[in-house]
């Protein structure tokens, strides 16, 4: 790592990544149950967490902030991604 050498703010960054994907699981199971706003509230702190962390990861090095782009994106995409059924109306 170049820039910050500190061991715990490298562990700190995996450890939002792990939070930050674990949060967008969580809001997708929820979906459709009591649990929904909560899921959501929860998603939606740990975006801006992840956003915070892939700022602060660009002065740990480059592998380290594009790790924490990639948890982003995934969370992102996890948290749209529609699974409920095929599209209606298209005939094979």
């Amino acid at each position: 790592m170049n820039g910050i050498d500190f061991p715990a703010v490298f562990w700190l960054l995996v450890a939002a990544q792990l939070l930050g994907v674990s949060s967008a699981c969580f809001v997708r199971f929820c979906e459709g149950s009591t649990c929904q706003l909560i899921g959501q509230w929860a998603f939606l702190a740990t975006l801006l967490l992840m956003g915070v962390a892939t700022g602060v990861a660009l002065a740990v090095g480059p592998g380290v902030w594009m790790a924490c782009a990639t948890s982003l994106a995934v969370m992102v995409l996890t948290a749209t991604f529609d699974l409920r059924g095929s599209i209606q109306g298209v005939n094979p």
